[in-house]
């Protein structure tokens, strides 16, 4: 059969199966019927048409089907067991260097720790503080020196420990990007703080009775801590020594692996927070059974993280190979604006873009933020640590996020707002014409500047958020605002650049455009970068950063606050301004995606051309 006859014979079928995709309830055996017929057409075409855009636009539309049958699908108990049982212990054995190292660098860190403090009586008020210290002293004239642990209700004590410990740990495994400085640095903190922190009740006298209670939930909070720093480590050891691969591809391995390591912990972490708010407060308990809990907790750790790895490796336990087959893909390519793509595969490629277009990148944030400080800075009427108000010691990462809505409203800095509004609108013509830059020539819009200005439109509502929804809500207001606004707001403003000028028919077109979970997915990402990027400031690192320089500041009174306050906000300025960069690229690449999902429009110009092109023979000419 003719591949023109074999379309026309099948064309009404093929557009009744895509009508019945868009229907958000679906038939499960109506469903299947449509996989089995399209399957069908899909193996002859592969037969017959190897070569020909019918045999992609079958591959699509039974991709499409097989999703949608499988989206509900949970994860099997089996692939979850082996998780445990099998790729976390191999990861461990795999890694065995970079666990040893982090806990040697916490031993250090913990003799450090108890050294300064024998030498010198006042370190644990340096490292501790001097409010802990003091309420800790007057338990200990109270006879119980222990009472800390007792304040607050087991429950609410409990998430909060949780939630203080995850993100500790998971500062310490993320900060290894910085080639495992950052991660090294944590750890050395932490170690110091513990060793101070458990000698200081050996100066007290009460060693033992701190020892049986602490410990309690120390035991698996501690080795969290350590296992969290090996992840570090591994996640920085693709950067330092790539091996044979690429320094990218090294990276995103090693990171992938970092990362699996640190999620391998988080129920150890989960746990320790639940032994600390309901077990540790009861310091009457007899000294055995809690030496044998603590034991208990040891004896396991040692188990799963060292012996268990050990075992499994020397009697050939381990199923299969490592997954460092599963190299990434180099993306030096061009970048395809005619495919349906994943929310991972969008976030990748806005990265994509940013390395292959150097100059936007770096001109678009160190420019842009160069400006906004000169302009703040400058037209403000009161000195600069007055200014600004970046609090370094934030209860939560989240907080630095907040902090950041001073950025579009301050009132010591008059037109901020309108300021910072003409910088976005750079930002994001920056972004669509990098994007404009990597297309063929016939998909480029024309040059318009009222296209420009109309397609910036959407895009400063997410700073309204910044000013006036963070300030109600705060926290949880600027995850979800950012979850569900950013993905929706650039598709919309990419809407106005490639398709239409009018911004009313622009929003009804993005919302049918919009696909919500893939939004959400790369809401998320972006949310997690942004709260990433600004964890940076509130780690020590950045004060440790500050000093270098600091030999530059002139000895004069409120110079050093002075130039930490402006060089904090430059650098917030920047990272603000490179998730600004990012939420655009991301729209303008979501769009094209979403618009191959709704409107199939690539593939219906390549079927229309089927039969058109020039024969060799009686085949076509690819």
């Amino acid at each position: 059969m003719k591949e023109t006859k074999f379309i026309e014979q099948n064309k009404e079928k093929w557009a009744d199966f895509e009508e019945s995709l868009r229907e958000r309830q679906h038939d499960p055996a109506r469903l299947n019927e449509l996989f089995v017929q399209i399957t069908d057409d899909l193996s002859y075409a592969r037969t017959f048409y190897p070569n020909r855009s019918v045999r992609m636009y079958l591959n699509t539309l039974a991709q499409r089907i097989f999703h949608n049958i499988y989206r509900g699908k949970r994860l099997p108990v089996e692939r979850l067991r082996r998780f445990w049982t099998d790729e976390l212990p191999q990861l461990f054995w795999l890694e065995r260097r970079a666990f040893f190292l982090s806990f040697c660098v916490f031993a250090l860190a913990f003799s450090i720790g108890v050294v300064s403090s024998i030498i010198n009586p006042d370190f644990a008020r340096i490292i501790l503080g001097d409010e802990y210290v003091e309420m800790t002293v007057r338990n200990i004239e109270g006879g119980d020196p222990m009472a800390a642990y007792k304040r607050e209700a087991p429950g609410g004590m409990t998430v909060s420990i949780a939630a203080r410990n995850l993100f500790v740990a998971f500062q310490t495994a993320i900060l290894g990007v910085l080639a495992s400085i950052g991660t090294v640095f944590i750890l050395l903190i932490n170690g110091i703080m513990v060793g101070a922190f458990q000698y200081f009740f050996v100066e007290k006298g009460v060693f033992w009775d701190s020892f049986l209670t602490i410990w309690i939930h120390g035991t698996l909070e501690i080795s969290a801590i350590i296992i969290a720093g090996a992840s570090g480590l591994v996640a920085g050891s693709g950067l330092l020594f790539p091996g044979t691969y690429t320094r990218g591809q090294a990276f995103q391995i090693s990171i992938r692996r970092g990362l699996k390591m640190f999620f391998g912990i988080v129920p150890i972490i989960l746990l320790a927070a639940f032994f600390e708010g309901f077990f540790t407060r009861y310091t009457q308990t007899p000294d055995v059974l809690r030496a044998a809990f603590i034991l208990t907790s040891l004896a396991f750790v040692l188990w799963y993280f060292v012996w268990l790895p050990r075992h499994k490796a020397s009697t050939g336990g381990f199923h299969e190979l490592p997954h460092d087959k599963e190299i990434p893909p180099d993306r030096a390519h061009a970048i395809d604006f005619k495919t349906i793509k994943s929310a991972g595969e969008i976030f990748s490629d806005t990265f994509t873009l940013l390395r292959r277009h150097p100059k936007t990148t770096l001109w678009g944030l160190f420019g842009t933020a160069a400006l906004f400080v000169a302009f703040a800075f400058g037209l403000s009427h009161q000195d600069p640590a007055s200014t600004f108000y970046l609090d370094s010691h934030a209860r939560w990462p989240f907080n630095t996020l907040v902090g950041t809505a001073q950025f579009f409203q301050n009132d010591p800095v008059p037109f901020l707002f309108y300021f910072q509004t003409m910088l976005l609108v750079v930002l994001t013509i920056a972004a669509f014409r990098a994007l404009e830059q990597e297309m063929a020539a016939e998909m480029r819009v024309p040059f318009s500047r009222k296209r420009m200005l109309l397609a910036v439109l959407p895009m400063l509502l997410p700073m309204l958020g910044f000013v006036f929804v963070f300030q109600l809500w705060e926290e949880g207001a600027a995850f979800l605002w950012g979850m569900a606004a950013y993905p929706f707001l650039a598709l919309w403003s990419a809407v106005i650049y490639f398709e239409t000028l009018n911004p009313l028919a622009a929003l009804l077109r993005a919302f049918r455009l919009m696909r919500w979970g893939q939004g959400l997915t790369l809401g998320f990402l972006l949310v997690m970068l942004q709260v990433l990027l600004f964890m940076f400031i509130d780690t020590p690192i950045w004060g440790l950063a500050l000093q270098l320089f600091s030999w530059l500041v002139p000895q004069q009174a409120g110079a050093m606050a002075a130039y930490t306050t402006i060089a904090t906000c430059g650098a917030a300025s920047v990272l603000l301004y490179f998730v600004f960069l990012m939420i655009a690229l991301c729209g303008g690449l979501q769009y094209f995606s979403s618009r191959e999902i709704t409107d199939a429009t690539s593939l219906f110009e390549g079927i229309e051309q089927v039969g058109s092109g020039r024969q060799i023979r009686g085949l076509a000419r690819e």
